[in-house]
């Protein structure tokens, strides 16, 4: 019997649960309702990741986590789908597809971003002349509006992909469960994609705060002050957007390998779906 409990941490990325390995593909013969243990499963790392990202505070990377674990108990329930329902897995492939092209791009994008948060810091503790800082914040900020944008397009593309699901009367719960996993992924996704959006703006506008152009407005209005006041002010900006740019890279890293193996669940849950459609023997 699959297990009742919930899992908010999910297993490592290689692994599934020992009796469905060694039965590869084989499906079972029934259906499963909506009173089926594994869809009572998907239901409740639904709740624990919409509690999750709902949320205020920082997202990453225990987001992703949660979704990995969604993720992992989806494909479970999918195995066991018989091949005539295929009908009602067909509409929510796209929206798998959606989900795995926007993280295709978030790995891409924290690549570049890191680089990016590398170079401005680099050039915030080498006092680079104001130009160049500039330019490396402009790098970082159009990196962090990017995030933005593909926040806000995973958002869109799963919600219309979900929204287009088939009305089936034999697979009403699966059909439901698939939907709102993609729903819910999308969401956790937009909000993650946000949250380092933010951090990179944040990092880019403390780092122009602390460019040899803000200190000597900085200096000239503080004419009244002491030389060492001054040049305090100025140690405590360069010192700001040092802790928030390497938080930044924190940040980074602590996605890219999280972000990778999310990557990879939604290409194993889309080829679940497609196994459905087109059943190997």
């Amino acid at each position: 019997m699959a297990p009742t409990t919930t899992t908010t941490v999910p297993p490592p990325a290689s692994s599934r649960p020992a009796p469905l390995a060694a039965a590869g593909h084989v499906r079972s013969a029934s259906v499963p309702c909506h009173t089926h243990p594994l869809l009572a499963h998907v239901d409740d790392q639904l709740l624990a990741l919409r509690s999750w990202t709902s949320r205020p505070g920082p997202k990453y990377p225990l987001s992703l986590a949660h979704v990995r674990a969604l993720l992992c108990v989806l494909d479970e329930l999918l195995l066991r789908l018989p091949p005539a329902h295929a009908h009602a897995a067909d509409s929510l492939l796209d929206g798998f597809l959606v989900l795995a092209d926007a993280f295709g791009t978030f790995l891409a994008a924290l690549v570049a971003l890191r680089q990016h948060a590398a170079e401005l810091r680099a050039a915030v503790r080498r006092r680079d002349d104001a130009a160049r800082l500039a330019s490396a914040a402009r790098a970082q900020r159009r990196a962090g509006r990017e995030l933005h944008l593909l926040a806000a397009a995973v958002a869109r593309g799963a919600s219309r992909c979900a929204c287009a699901r088939p009305a089936s009367a034999s697979t009403p719960g699966v059909a439901r469960a698939v939907a709102e996993a993609v729903n819910g992924t999308a969401a956790a996704a937009a909000a993650v994609f946000l949250e380092v959006g933010a951090v990179a703006d944040a990092a880019a506008a403390l780092a122009l705060a602390a460019s040899p152009a803000a200190s000597a407005s900085a200096k000239k209005m503080g004419l009244s002050r002491s030389r060492k006041a001054v040049a305090d002010g100025e140690e405590r900006r360069v010192g700001a957007a040092l802790e928030k740019l390497q938080e930044l890279e924190q940040c980074v890293r602590e996605l890219e390998s999280e972000s990778e193996k999310v990557f990879r669940s939604l290409v194993q849950t889309r080829v679940s779906l497609l196994n459905i459609r087109t059943p190997t023997f």
